[in-house]
């Protein structure tokens, strides 16, 4: 099959949190098994531009239709540890993806509807007719309501759909603005219950309930997790669209890529292992105390690695700081917030338990 995935990450260059990771990877393993993989991403100005080999112009004279007039945009290809990206540059004003940051603007509804309705319109324009187009989370919600409301008109109407849910936190409200620039326009029907209306605010569109609603398939990252999702809060308000639409939702389990993730071949540890001799790995955690200058002792060294999100958690990651502390242990944490003040916050805590 021919798939076409469409994200606002792709890892290592693009990444915030496990979304990246995840269209990295599965990418990887879609090729892996014998399907034509390519990438669709937004070009940042902030993005890891060391990860991409021989980035060229692919399509220089992209129009996207934007609200009455159009957005003159330049799209570039590379490859991102072997995988094939395209990255989608719009010329205008509003400097859609040169803030930078990934995430955190107070448009960035309309940025990423923007990049949906610039996505859609260079599969169009460059003739690609993808089997499966693969979107992700609030940020790509638009990608099947535009293509079964407008582009199934004009060629595209072969093409099939999966949504893929990551987090449900976050899921893009917005206005009738995003009609208006994505060319939708019949405020009316949008804002029926069963189409866009967000579940509790009736004045709300929401982008990822529109991925819902409108795609073939539904997934998220675990059986488990899409039956909390149904279920319990974890659905953030989404639950009954979830159940309503339950023949097209499901779980697909995440995994860990062994080819990266094994102490057998990783190149970043000092020491490799295996089972055989385990006892080598306690000569990474000596030099992981030398590069960090811990002190050295057979105190355990307790890690915390992710994204830092009251979602993930924050507040238990601080308390286990102090107990891990106060239990005669050392705390190694890596990762980066959105919200500026968990980082203040973790940076100022790190200054007196460092002195």
């Amino acid at each position: 099959m021919y798939i076409v995935q469409i994200a606002s990450e792709c890892a290592p260059v693009i990444k915030a949190g496990g979304l990246g990771d995840v269209v990295y990877g599965l990418s990887r393993e879609l090729e892996g098994r014998g399907h034509s993989v390519e990438i669709i991403l937004p070009k940042y100005d902030c993005m890891r531009y060391d990860h991409i080999w021989g980035l060229h112009d692919a399509y220089l004279n992209l129009w996207v239709p934007w609200y009455d007039a159009a957005i003159h945009c330049s799209v570039y290809c590379g490859w991102v540890h072997g995988r094939v990206c395209f990255f989608i540059e719009p010329h205008c004003e509003d400097n859609f993806f040169n803030r930078g940051c990934y995430y955190g603007c107070d448009d960035d509804n309309m940025r990423f509807a923007f990049f949906c309705k610039a996505a859609l319109e260079f599969l169009l324009k460059s003739n690609k007719r993808p089997d499966i187009i693969h979107c992700h989370d609030w940020q790509t919600g638009l990608i099947p309501v535009m293509l079964y409301e407008i582009y199934k008109y004009h060629g595209m109407e072969y093409q099939r759909v999966c949504y893929t849910i990551h987090n449900f936190k976050h899921q893009g409200l917005a206005g009738i603005d995003i009609l208006r620039g994505t060319g939708l326009n019949r405020e009316s029907y949008y804002f029926q219950y069963d189409y866009l209306r967000d579940n509790f605010n009736p004045f709300a569109l929401n982008l990822m309930k529109g991925g819902i609603v409108y795609s073939n398939a539904v997934t998220t990252v675990s059986p488990h997790h899409a039956w909390e999702a149904q279920a319990t809060e974890i659905g953030c308000g989404l639950g009954h669209t979830l159940h309503l639409y339950q023949d097209k939702f499901s779980g697909v389990l995440n995994g860990i890529d062994y080819d990266f993730w094994n102490p057998e071949i990783d190149r970043y540890i000092p020491y490799k292992y295996t089972q055989a001799d385990f006892e080598q790995k306690a000569y990474n955690k000596k030099a992981l105390r030398e590069r960090l200058m811990l002190a050295h002792s057979d105190k355990p060294i307790i890690a915390y690695i992710g994204r830092l999100d009251n979602q993930k958690g924050v507040h238990l990651v601080h308390h286990g700081i102090y107990h891990a502390l106060n239990k005669g242990a050392q705390f190694v944490l890596l990762g980066s917030a959105t919200e500026p003040g968990i980082n203040r916050h973790l940076r100022q805590l790190s200054k007196p338990l460092c002195d």
